[in-house]
């Protein structure tokens, strides 16, 4: 809106209105004082402009999006911590903490036994940092504190998945399918929205009066739209049991992969290298994929053909085909498509 109001166009107006004999050169008394005005002036309106497009839903965010959704009564998901299965060959006291090995450590402190097999103590691990990085690291654990008698320590399954704060764009895209799909009396929108609200799940497909009158299926994908684990599907299921109106049975089960593979013959610019057009091309396809969950019911041959035309360095393509045919690849309703095989070849 304010895109003219620059410090140059500023001075040319002020300038403007002086009388044609005072001097206005750089330098002068008037140009000098005028541009301290000027720049000022020129700051307050990048200012309203920058200010203008954080109270509109679709240019807003951080704080200012928060506010905005606040209307709605949604709220950012926070970051939450990973629990894991930790298992060792000897009991615990409450509290004891270990750390991951590798480049980024990670500390898990003990919360809970879980059982105890054949002299081995498997207990609740809790990440003491928030987010996903603690969903991916198993192996060995080494004692914060000695721990006398201690010869086993093992970081195993993930029994709840940690999750990053939620971003800008997840926050706005669950602003806008609220206001979209209005919620109301335990509708299909409500436990879309409900499932969505749980922290780590990406992606959901709401199936009302799936086994009859009463029954509703709620298909969701992680974060990254990958399956959703146990501990997952666990997770919505206790959150939408807590939001449902009564007399309703739910049923949340993770979406299924389908693997996409992609081959093609590529014309390539002079200096293009092979692996690293493949390597891009591979990422765009995946980000596509991700996008594409639970929307439409197929993956566009068209679409990925046309993220391959806009790789750097390739001039045309030939023999595109996914999952061995040269068309769409179709989706079931609870499927969702995650990246398979690349295989890029010079023509």
């Amino acid at each position: 809106m304010y895109e003219e109001m620059t410090f140059e166009n500023i001075m040319k107006s002020m300038l403007a209105r002086c009388r044609e004999d005072m001097d206005r050169r750089e330098g002068s008394i008037i140009y000098d004082s005028t541009a301290a005005v000027a720049y000022h002036l020129a700051e307050m309106y990048f200012l309203l402009d920058n200010y203008l497009g954080l109270v509109f839903p679709d240019t807003s965010a951080g704080e200012f999006l928060d506010r905005f959704s606040a209307a709605f009564n949604i709220e950012r998901k926070a970051a939450t911590k990973a629990v894991r299965e930790g298992k060792f060959d000897r009991e615990l006291p409450e509290g004891s903490r270990f750390t991951t090995t590798g480049d980024t450590p990670h500390v898990f402190s003990v919360s809970g036994l879980e059982g105890v097999e054949d002299g081995v103590y498997t207990y609740r691990m809790e990440c003491e940092s928030p987010g996903k990085e603690g969903n991916g690291y198993f192996g060995l654990l080494v004692p914060v504190a000695y721990i006398t008698g201690l010869g086993r320590a093992e970081l195993g399954a993930v029994l709840v998945p940690g999750a990053d704060r939620e971003t800008d764009e997840a926050l706005r895209e669950r602003l806008f399918a609220r206001i979209r799909r209005p919620s109301t009396s335990g509708n299909a929108n409500d436990y879309y929205n409900w499932a969505m609200s749980v922290p780590g799940v990406g992606a959901a497909r709401v199936f009302p009066l799936a086994d009859g009158p009463g029954t509703v299926k709620v298909v969701i994908a992680s974060e990254g739209r990958t399956a959703a684990d146990a501990a997952l599907v666990s997770q919505a299921l206790g959150y939408i049991e807590e939001m449902r109106p009564i007399g309703a049975t739910v049923e949340v089960v993770s979406a299924t992969e389908k693997a996409v593979n992609i081959s093609a013959g590529v014309r390539l610019s002079t200096g293009t290298n092979l692996g690293a057009a493949q390597v891009l091309f591979g990422k765009a396809a995946d980000v596509y994929l991700q996008d594409s969950a639970f929307g439409p019911r197929y993956i566009s041959h068209a679409r990925i053909g046309n993220l391959l035309l806009d790789v750097p360095g390739v001039e045309d393509y030939d023999r595109l085909l996914l999952n061995g045919s040269p068309g769409n690849v179709a989706l079931e309703d609870e499927e969702i498509a995650v990246i398979g095989a690349v295989r890029l070849e010079v023509l």
